[in-house]
């Protein structure tokens, strides 16, 4: 069963809050969705042992829309060294930073390019954390 999120700042605009809604069914995503795959790789290797090495946790993606609001937070594993994020169709800002068990920072946070989600595709990005992004 997949989860679908379809948020709009309709009422951000008016009441200063996000609106979502949730869908847990399966099938087919809601129309105006499109799923951005993040690949991520610590010194151009996807090895589990640097994630121990360095003490990183998870990825924290931050994700904000074209008017720099926020619009959510995901946190894969860091040794899965891939996620997927439906996303309604829009352009979209991230913040990727490596995060230990406590919830701190093990690296520089990454900021990619503007991506762009549209209807019914896939975007793939690719990201690495140097050894020099390590604090």
């Amino acid at each position: 069963m997949k989860t679908w999120a379809l948020c709009s700042s309709t009422l951000v605009a008016v009441l200063q809050l996000p609106a979502c809604l949730v869908v847990a069914e399966g099938g087919e995503p809601p129309r105006g969705v499109g799923t951005l795959t993040l690949d991520w790789t610590i010194d151009g290797q996807r090895d589990a042992r640097d994630c121990v090495d360095f003490g990183a946790v998870r990825l924290e993606i931050a994700i904000f829309d074209r008017f720099d609001r926020f619009v959510d937070t995901v946190e894969p594993r860091c040794e899965w060294f891939g996620t997927s994020v439906d996303l309604p169709e829009d352009q979209y800002f991230l913040e990727l930073t490596l995060i230990d068990r406590f919830d701190r920072s093990v690296t520089d946070t990454l900021v990619p390019s503007a991506i762009d989600i549209i209807e019914g595709t896939e975007l793939v990005l690719s990201e690495d954390f140097p050894l020099e992004s390590f604090r």
